[in-house]
Formats: C-alpha cells, sequence, structure tokens
C-alpha cells in the first residue's frame, strides 16, 4: 500500500494517472458507472492527491473539475469518469455501425431492432433494469453531432436529416425549404436522379417556389452539385472529431472536456524539473498554495504578514514575486543571464510572458526552470521560518537557489 506522506503531490499525480484512473477503465467500457459508485471513486483520487483520508482533513486546494481538465487547459490530465465513461461507451456505437458482419453486432441486432439505415439500433425503453446495451445506446445522443457519411450509393443517408453535405443537416441549412419538402425522410438515392438523359438531383417541393426563394433555391442546388451518387459503392460513416474520419475514445473525450482557461502557462510541464516543483508553479498559477491570506481565507485566524520581509501581506503573488528578499532572486537571475526584465502582477502572467528565444539554445533550457526555481526556493525557505523558526538567511536563500538550478 502506498505511503501518501511520504509521496510528493507530483508522485501522486503520476501514480494517480497512470494507476488509480485506469483501474475502473474495464468496467466502464462495458457498463454505465452508477453515480454513488463514481463519486466514491473520485473521492479516493482526490483524498491520494491532497493527502487527506478518513483520519485526517487536508485542505483540497483546487476543484476537482479544474484537475480534471487537461494540462493546456490549466488542469493536471486526470481523466474525469463521467467523460471517460461517455467514451468508452461511445465506442460501441461506433463499432456498430461499420462492424456490419461481427456477430455481436448480429445479436443485438436482433434483440433490438435497427433502424433503418442500419447505423444503431433503436432506443431501449423499458422502464426497469439497467441492460448493457440499453446504457450505450443513449450515449449515441453525445456523439450524433459529429456522425457524418460519406455518401456512396446513397441508400442509407438520410437526404434531409443526415450529416452528409456540410457540417450540419440540409433540414437546419435550408429549413425553409425542408418545410415544403414533399419527401421529409427520403434516401439521398431517391433524391438522385441518373436515368438515360443525365444525373442530376430532383428534390420535390409541395408547391411552385416563391421569386424570392429562387435565390435560396441556387445557394441550395449549388451546395449539393458538389455530390455525386456513385451506387456501386456503400455509404460510410465518418467521425468528425478527428482529423483522420476515424473514431477513437480519446477525440470523444475530448469533445465531452469543457474549454477550461483560455491563456495557462502550461509550458511548466515541459520545464527540467521533478514533478513536485512543477506541481508547485501549477498550484502557485492558480494562486492556491496556503499562504497566510489563503489561510484566512480558508477561516483561520492569524496575523497576516510576510514571513521573509515582516513588513507586508503575504499574498502568493508578494511571496514568489514583489517580495523585496525575493527580489533578490530574481535580480540575480536577470544578472546571470544578462538581461532586464519586468515582473507582471502574478505568477500567472509572469509565466505566460516568460520566453526565452533571446537567451539561446544552450540557456534556454535553465532559462525556463529558473522561475519554478525561484519559486520553490522561496517556498522552502518560508517554511523553515515559519515552521522551525530559523531566522532568514539572504546568503542562503541565493546559495540554494543556485544549487536548484
Amino acid at each position: 500500500m502506498w505511503k501518501r506522506q511520504y509521496i510528493s503531490k507530483g508522485g501522486r499525480l503520476t501514480l494517480i494517472r497512470s494507476t488509480l484512473s485506469s483501474m475502473p477503465v474495464y468496467f466502464m467500457s462495458l457498463f454505465y458507472l452508477p453515480r454513488k459508485v463514481r463519486l466514491r471513486l473520485e473521492k479516493i483520487q482526490r483524498d491520494f492527491l491532497w493527502g487527506g483520508g478518513a483520519l485526517e482533513q487536508r485542505p483540497h486546494l483546487v476543484k476537482w473539475s479544474l484537475v480534471c481538465l487537461e494540462r493546456k487547459k490549466g488542469g493536471l490530465g486526470v481523466r474525469n469518469l463521467a467523460w471517460m465513461n461517455k467514451a468508452l461507451l461511445g465506442k460501441w456505437n461506433s463499432r456498430f455501425a461499420i462492424e456490419n458482419g461481427a456477430l455481436w453486432k448480429q445479436v443485438i441486432s436482433g434483440k433490438y431492432g435497427v433502424e433503418e439505415g442500419g447505423w444503431c439500433t433503436w432506443v431501449v425503453s423499458g422502464r426497469h433494469g439497467v441492460g448493457l446495451w440499453k446504457a450505450i445506446r443513449k450515449e449515441r445522443l453525445d456523439m450524433y453531432r459529429s456522425l457524418a457519411f460519406r455518401v456512396g450509393s446513397g441508400r442509407r443517408v438520410r437526404f434531409w436529416k443526415d450529416i452528409w453535405c456540410g457540417d450540419e443537416p440540409l433540414c437546419e441549412s435550408f429549413p425553409s425549404l425542408f418545410a415544403i419538402s414533399m419527401a421529409k425522410d427520403a434516401w439521398v438515392s431517391e433524391v438522385w436522379n441518373s436515368d438515360g438523359e443525365g444525373e442530376a438531383w430532383t428534390p420535390i417541393f409541395s408547391r411552385v417556389l416563391n421569386d424570392w426563394e429562387f435565390e435560396m433555391v441556387e445557394r441550395f442546388m449549388l451546395k449539393i452539385q458538389a455530390f455525386r451518387v456513385q451506387r456501386e459503392n456503400e455509404d460510410n460513416v465518418v467521425w468528425t472529431g478527428s482529423s483522420s474520419g476515424v473514431f477513437s475514445v480519446k477525440s470523444l473525450y475530448s469533445m465531452l472536456e469543457p474549454e477550461g482557461s483560455a491563456l495557462f502557462p502550461f509550458g511548466i510541464w515541459r520545464a527540467k524539473v521533478p514533478p513536485k516543483v512543477a506541481f508547485f508553479a501549477w498550484e502557485a498559477s492558480w494562486g492556491k498554495i496556503l499562504t497566510l491570506e489563503q489561510l484566512q481565507r480558508r477561516g483561520y485566524s492569524l496575523a497576516n504578514r510576510c514571513f521573509l520581509c515582516l513588513s507586508e501581506v503575504e499574498t502568493v503573488d508578494h511571496l514568489l514575486l514583489h517580495c523585496v528578499k525575493t527580489r533578490a532572486l530574481w535580480n540575480l537571475l536577470f544578472s546571470l543571464f544578462g538581461v532586464a526584465w519586468v515582473l507582471s502582477g502574478s505568477v500567472k502572467d509572469t509565466l505566460l510572458g516568460w520566453h526565452g528565444a533571446f537567451v539561446g539554445k544552450t540557456r534556454k533550457k535553465a532559462w525556463q526552470m529558473a522561475p519554478l526555481c525561484i519559486f520553490w526556493t522561496v517556498w522552502k525557505e518560508r517554511n523553515l521560518l515559519a515552521f522551525e523558526k530559523e531566522g532568514l538567511s539572504l546568503q542562503r536563500l541565493k546559495y540554494s537557489f543556485v544549487c536548484n538550478l
């Protein structure tokens, strides 16, 4: 059994991503994960990450929904179990559409029936029970807008209601024409005329078109003229969530995942520093390290004074950027690289603007890891002052930074 107290947060994150998140994958790829089970599994992961448990209460510094975002969006890349469950179940809907001769598909089709076109079964509408396919079929709704069709014979693709011509169904692109269509459920092959006189699209409307509708009809015809029915070929389903057109669990998961932060310095994960240092920089970027200000916000009655300078309020940005003692490290760094630099107002903005193209290739790695080393050095020194009651030594602070760098 892992001993949490001996593993850094960076190490715990690695174990969660490699082990704890992977353990329920087989179950989630077949069954819908009950909400209580999912919440329990997420609690185990949260407690392991932040060091808490049944017998101790450690603060969870960042909300779990943010932790579960990918690193480019400001998260830690931990898989959200609900989204992962949906993506894994969605794989079966994709396989059902393309594996025409598979035995398992024949069994499912025989039990539930197949919709016209043969891309999926009918919706399982029974009130009771938690059948395996019942849960899988529900997840097709999340996939529908990302399923398009490559027309071959046109016998399995709806002319108006399926996505085969552009990014949306024709019934949404041209709703007024759809309203007067004589065959709203027509297949593509039924609207395509290939008699001896030539090939052409022949949609039929319920009334004579008005003069003001001619321009719209012209746009409509120009849009579908780029496509042809090839009766010797089969219709195929295309997954628009990936550039290859082939479904993948990863692409569906990315679609289910919310956007997150528009700008985040995810380069901290590429810097050549230990995982625990990168994790600390991630916490600092969100302003969530446990400074005295953060402790006050969490309800602790404490005097708020920076442990380093003993004069200012201890906020994240003050401690790591603007404290006079910390500025000594920044000035040392800039003198080592021979640059003039103005620090931003926050840790996040500082890291976002930390570009090292001007320092040269040989020193770029050191430049990228330098701010993270300063953050870690200052935090360790601050904790020595807070808990070990040691006196501040600027010489020791600089020496520690140079050694870490």
